[in-house]
This record gives structure tokens, sequence and C-alpha cells, in this order.
């Protein structure tokens, strides 16, 4: 696979040897979801090896209307009767392209261009089955171009959806959007991307057109060329795109959209969460890439720190439980209606409200960044979860959204059964799975400030995790603050002489919770 320089446009061709078809091709979709056509109402069926679908009717069409013999889909093509009255092909001839089949009774076996997994049959017919292996055995050499691919003998990797690397290229570029004021890093695949769900979030997709697509909620937009086959990922809000292949300008729909998102949370948290995606890259392979590898590695790029803005509408259920300094706590019910992001379709989340947060409270912003930047909620398993943040549209009030621990914290766990609890069992397990956290978060070159008992979580799967990391601050912070946090037991006493908060400070707090163990 080659990353490409697209400075100079007129150079750049993402599938070189492909010509862009003069007309639209209709007959697939852009959401592998959808049951039937969007132009015909035609019910899709599926091709005959891969996991794809397409419309017959608009396929007959699209092969009636071109009337030359330029190669503009890279396909596998099967005749089911080489002898029909609507056209001459002969017995022995076998189709070199789409445009020499009859749209009555051509059937497709693999599209190349759309995003797939592995060569499969998913029937029992065996004429099927020995086209497929002729399939994977014709694709030990790029169709296109004749050059070697895999020529090992692993029935697997034989049989994985592989492209070309010198006839499908990959690119990017960053543009500067005149609506953020910012560059937005654009990934070119070149290949139709059909997906339904976001990359980042996994959240159901929004679909604005027949080849438009944006998540909502993290302003990633997919545009797609019906011309050429290709696909733009856009990482952030721009007026229109355009693809490298055939030079066409697609308007981006609702690329300016708001939603009760504020401007501010916009461009400092979604979209420099986005930035990350420029750090992309690709090993380059000499023969062939899979697409799908390509997807993987990008959404492992994007997603690890993802925090996500949650509409205030899909929480149901909200109970107050509890004040803390900054902002009250309340129970509620997180509905994901569609979104696949979390197991639990109606999972029980903590709502940790910042009060008078119109104007962004310091502290609420800390704590959102101090998530994305620091702790990923894939990886870290003794820190508590922050999914995202939302806003109450009555009050303006900013609201962060935290896993539930059910388990309640450690003071009101030692409060109720302290004489039940062991060394040899619990207590020592209790102090270890804090000191990792801790450990986390020092590594991190971060401090918690806010160390106490009340802030260690028993989470559902029998993890004791810290939460609370609205007063995180960096260890190298040379700011001034004199100002005195936490639960006074738990705070180290030189920060009462005035001296600044220290990792060593958070190592004392740790050792109070170990007094509170024992005694």
């Amino acid at each position: 696979m080659k990353i490409v320089n697209t400075n100079d446009e007129n150079s750049f061709d993402p599938t070189p040897i492909l010509k862009s078809s003069p007309i639209p091709i209709k007959f697939i979709s852009f959401n592998k979801n959808d049951e039937n056509c969007i132009y015909c109402g035609e019910k899709y069926i599926m091709t005959l090896l891969c996991w794809q679908k397409y419309c017959q009717k608009c396929l007959s069409s699209y092969i009636n209307d071109i009337n030359d013999n330029n190669i503009y889909l890279d396909v596998y093509i099967y005749t089911m009767d080489l002898e029909c009255n609507k056209h001459e092909i002969s017995r022995t001839k076998v189709p070199q392209s789409i445009q020499e089949c009859c749209g009555n009774c051509v059937k497709i076996l693999c599209f190349k261009q759309i995003d797939g997994f592995s060569i499969s049959n998913y029937g029992s017919d065996k004429n099927i089955f020995t086209l497929r292996n002729k399939v994977i055995e014709s694709e030990k050499k790029c169709k296109l171009c004749g050059k070697s691919l895999y020529q090992g003998t692993d029935g697997w990797k034989m049989a994985e959806f592989k492209l070309c690397s010198d006839c499908y290229l990959i690119s990017s570029e960053l543009i500067e959007s005149t609506l953020v004021k910012k560059q937005i890093s654009i990934l070119y695949l070149p290949w139709w991307y059909n997906n339904h769900n976001c990359d980042a979030c996994r959240s159901k997709l929004t679909f604005t057109s027949e080849c438009q697509k944006y998540c909502a909620y993290c302003y990633i937009f997919y545009v797609g060329c019906r011309h050429c086959l290709t696909t733009n990922i856009i990482f952030g809000p721009i007026v229109q795109s355009h693809c490298k292949k055939c030079k066409k300008i697609s308007v981006i729909i609702n690329s300016s959209v708001k939603s009760d998102i504020d401007d501010f949370l916009l461009y400092n948290v979604i979209l420099d969460n986005l930035d990350k995606s420029r750090t992309c890259r690709y090993r380059k392979k000499r023969e062939y890439f899979k697409p799908w590898n390509v997807i993987f590695n990008l959404k492992g790029k994007i997603s690890g720190n993802k925090i996500k803005w949650i509409p205030y509408s899909q929480f149901t259920g909200i109970e107050e439980i509890a004040k803390g300094g900054y902002g009250i706590i309340y129970k509620a019910i997180l509905l994901n209606k569609d979104d696949i992001s979390y197991p639990n379709k109606n999972e029980t989340v903590i709502l940790k409200r910042f009060e008078n947060s119109k104007n962004i409270s310091k502290y609420f912003f800390n704590e959102l960044k101090s998530h994305q930047n620091y702790f990923s909620r894939y990886f870290l398993s003794h820190i508590i979860e922050t999914y995202g943040f939302t806003k109450d549209p009555e009050l303006e009030d900013y609201i962060l959204v935290i896993r539930y621990a059910s388990g309640g914290d450690l003071h009101k766990y030692l409060q109720k059964d302290f004489t039940k609890i062991t060394w040899n069992k619990q207590k020592l397990d209790i102090l270890w799975q804090i000191s990792k956290g801790l450990e986390t978060i020092h590594d991190k070159k971060v401090m918690h400030r806010d160390f106490h008992s009340g802030n260690i979580l028993f989470d559902s799967d029998y993890k004791w995790k810290i939460g609370d990391l609205g007063l995180l601050q960096a260890v190298n912070n040379i700011s001034s603050n004199n100002e005195i946090y936490g639960v006074i037991p738990y705070i180290a006493p030189e920060i009462f002489k005035g001296s600044k908060f220290t990792k060593e400070a958070d190592i004392y707090s740790l050792g109070m919770i170990m007094w509170e163990l024992t005694t």
C-alpha cells in the first residue's frame, strides 16, 4: 500500500487503471444495512462470494447505458446463461468487462471496490463453490495490472480480501476549514466504504444523501463518489469535498449544522481529539493490502481516547444521589438506541453536573480534558471511565457522563463491612488495585490532588477504581495557585504550610487510606 503526496492534484489518481464512470453507479448503497435500493425500490441481492449487496435492476440499467469498453469496475462477474437470447455472447467466451454482459443474466461474484473481508461461498451450489476456487486462484495476481500478490498456500490468507498496492492508492492531506478556522484532516480511500457506524465512537451514522453520511457526535463526515467508487473520510466540518480521481466537487450537507454543543467544546475537545487522526500512518506493502486492516488501524488511532458528546435527551430516570464540592451527582439511565459503543443498551450511569457552568467551569473542563488527554477507557482498568459529556438545555449546566460504580465508594464500604474484611484476602488486594491506579496517574506525569477513600469506587466488574479527576494537574505545572483542595485528613501537612501539590502529596494520601484500612 502506498501513501501518496497529493500536493500536485493533477498527478494523483487513487485508481490509475480504472476509469471514472461517465454516469453514476447507482446499483450499490452507501449503507450496507439497506435492504432496498434507494433509487428504484427493488430489494438488494447478495453477491455470490462476498457479503456485498447490489440492485439487479439498476445494474441492468447501467449496463444498457454504457456503450464503450473502458474499465470502470474492478469486479468478478458470472453469466448465468451464455445462450440468453438477449445477447450474443457465445458459450466459450468469458466476458472481460461488465459492459459485455447481459443485464438479464449477469450475476456479481465480488466487487473489489467495496469494502470486504473474505471471499466465501454463502450457499450450497457446487458450481458457485468451483467459481470461488477459481476466483481465489486468480487473486494470486492483480486482475488489473498482473502484479503478483499472495503466493502462499494458507487457505485463509488466500481467501482474504486484498487490493493491489499499485492499483489502489491511499492518500491524506490537511485542508483549512473556513467553518472552524482550523486545519481538517482528510483520508482518501480508493474504495466505496459503505459502513453504517462511526469509526471513532461506533454510533449510528446519519445519512444525508445517497453518498454522504456523518457522525453527529464526532463531526466525522464520509463522502463517496458514485463515478469513481472512492470515499473521503473528513475529520471535521468543511464546506465541500472533492474526488481525487474525477475532481467532482460535493457540497457537504449539514457540515455547518449546529447542535447544542458549545463552540468552545467543539473546537477544543471534539476537533482536538480528531487531530489524532493525522498521526495515522500505514506501512507500505510491496504487493497488496487488506482494506479491513486499514480501517481497523484507523479506528485504533481515533477511538482510544474518544470523549463523546451525548445529547441530553438520551437520559431518563434522572435521580439526585449526592452533592459534591463543585456540583450535584445524579444516577440516570443512558438510552443507547443507536450506539454500539457499550454492551448494555440501557446502561445506568452517573451524571456529574457542574452548577453555573454555562460559561465553561474550569473544574468541568479540567476533568473533561484529563480523561481525553491522559486516559483511555479501553486500557486503564483502575481509573473510572468517563463516557462523554452533555448539557442541560434548561439550566445550561455542563454534565460529565461517568460509568456507574454499583459497589459504592471505599469509605462507605469500610464503614459497613470493616469487621468482615481481612488483610490476607480483601485488604491487600484493595491496596494493590488502588496503588496500580495511582501509579497509572503518576506515569502520565500528573497528580490527582484529591485522593481519599470517597474517590475510590468499586465497579461491577469487581475492581476498585479511582474517580473524580477534576483537580488533576500536570507535575510540571508552575502556576502559583495556593488553593488547598481535598479532604483535610488526607492532605499532606506541607500543603498547609504553602507548599505546592506534588506526587508525594498523593502518596501521603495513599498512606492515610492504608491507615484507614488498618483502623
